[in-house]
């Protein structure tokens, strides 16, 4: 694994969740040393070692441990390095920069301590620079002839050190590749939006604004979507939740129906806090189109259910006085997400199953039996460690000891069902219900 997909990729789930949407969307923005970290502990533990490699690899992570708490405090802040320019370059512009790009390349495909050492360090000098030192540097490797795996690794790293020193500064540098496909720098602009607009809102908000009469974010697509809009959109709109709800509702309300609850869906809600929460719920409700509303709560149930378990999402459903149509697609979507990320480390047991049916009965009553058959047959889709025989098995103690034949009807309505024909059909025998037998048997054939 590269570091340049770890330092854009450690927070998956934002991926994921925009990848849902049709959308490509970089993660967080995170200090290069931070994802580092990362990448360095993922190389240790999947390397055989011998002895002596596995002790020095002992000796690093304990080393690594302690790396972001002293980086934090070691940093100086955006504003000390946008200041600090006329000091020291801290090795900015005496770096070679081709010399430099190459080293990394290296050092990312290697398993070597020593090279991930040394890539630990050059991302820590990257970390120290300031923005004008980092803006000197990115002009230097534009007009260096790098092969383009170099150049995009170099570009990337820098413009998140960037970011970090002076998001305002790396918006304006890099405006004009917003809109360029698949280019990796043009995709984190919006983080830089967000970012600066966390500093400066009004002044955020102005350039938005202006840049949106001038055509920049106008859609460049037949459906009238723009994707870089909706991005930059979902940034702000995260950050006025928590200070200034009317303003985040007119930005939603300013957008056509059809795309609200998408840009709703971009912000990562498990970090807005409790008053900015129910702020969201209140503009699902008062703006997303009333056939979407329901479901829009799904987004926030995947969210909290993965940091905070079934205890989170009753705890947010019960904030926002959740509608009983509300309960019911939140503790549906809550159940499936839980179960596949179980699934995807180890076997689901019956224990998970009875804690998930419990909370289901509490939430949304008479819906534990079906949403079963269906958390079962997902988890068991993706070939992880929960494979179909043991799905098959939970699914039909339930059946039998529920005498519902929801259960099995909505396990064999799974993907994982059709993906395992040969073991799913003789399941069918067991639904009571002959015309219902019927017409699932007639939907897997």
């Amino acid at each position: 694994m590269g570091l340049r997909k770890l330092r854009v990729g450690v927070s998956l789930d934002r991926k994921c969740r925009k990848e849902k949407l049709g959308e490509v969307k970089a993660m967080h923005i995170i200090p290069p040393v931070v994802a580092l970290v990362a990448v360095v502990v993922w190389n240790i533990s999947q390397r055989d070692s011998v002895s002596d490699e596995e002790e020095h690899g002992r000796e690093l992570r304990e080393r690594i441990s302690g790396t972001r708490s002293a980086e934090n405090e070691r940093r100086p802040g955006a504003g000390e390095r946008r200041a600090s320019a006329g000091g020291s370059m801290a090795g900015g512009s005496e770096m070679d920069w081709a010399d430099f790009s190459n080293r990394m390349i290296e050092a990312e495909g290697s398993s070597r301590v020593e090279d991930l050492e040394e890539l630990m360090e050059m991302n820590e000098r990257v970390a120290k620079m300031t923005a004008e030192e980092i803006i000197a540097a990115l002009d230097e490797v534009a007009s260096l002839e790098l092969e383009d795996e170099a150049r995009v690794s170099m570009e990337e790293l820098l413009v998140e050190s960037l970011i970090e020193a002076d998001p305002e500064a790396a918006l304006m540098k890099f405006a004009d590749r917003i809109h360029m496909e698949d280019d990796e720098v043009g995709w984190q602009m919006s983080f830089a939006f967000g970012a600066w607009a966390g500093e400066d809102t009004a002044a955020a908000v102005a350039w938005f604004d202006q840049q949106i009469s001038e055509g920049l974010f106008e859609s460049k697509t037949l459906d009238g979507q723009s994707e870089a809009r909706m991005d930059f959109e979902s940034e702000l709109v995260g950050i006025l939740l928590a200070t200034d709800l009317d303003a985040a509702g007119g930005r939603i309300a300013a957008l056509p129906e059809d795309q609200r609850r998408d840009v709703l869906e971009m912000i990562y809600f498990e970090e807005l806090p409790e008053q900015a929460q129910q702020g969201y719920a209140k503009l699902v409700r008062g703006l997303v189109p009333e056939d979407e509303r329901a479901g829009a709560f799904t987004n926030v149930a995947s969210a909290l259910v993965s940091e905070d378990g079934f205890e989170g999402v009753g705890k947010f459903l019960d904030s926002v006085n959740a509608t009983a149509a509300e309960r019911v697609v939140s503790s549906r979507e809550a159940a499936n997400s839980l179960m596949l990320e179980i699934a995807d480390e180890r076997v689901i047991t019956r224990s998970d199953v009875e804690t998930m049916r419990k909370w289901l009965e509490g939430q949304a009553p008479g819906t534990a039996d079906k949403v079963t058959g269906e958390a079962l047959g997902d988890a068991a889709q993706d070939g992880g460690e929960f494979g179909f025989a043991a799905a098959s098995e939970l699914a039909l103690e339930y059946h039998r000891s529920s005498g519902n034949d929801d259960v099995l009807v909505a396990f064999l309505e799974s993907y994982a069902a059709q993906s395992n024909l040969e073991q799913a059909l003789p399941l069918a025998d067991n639904i009571t219900d002959a015309k219902r037998r019927e017409d699932l048997l007639r939907r897997l054939k």
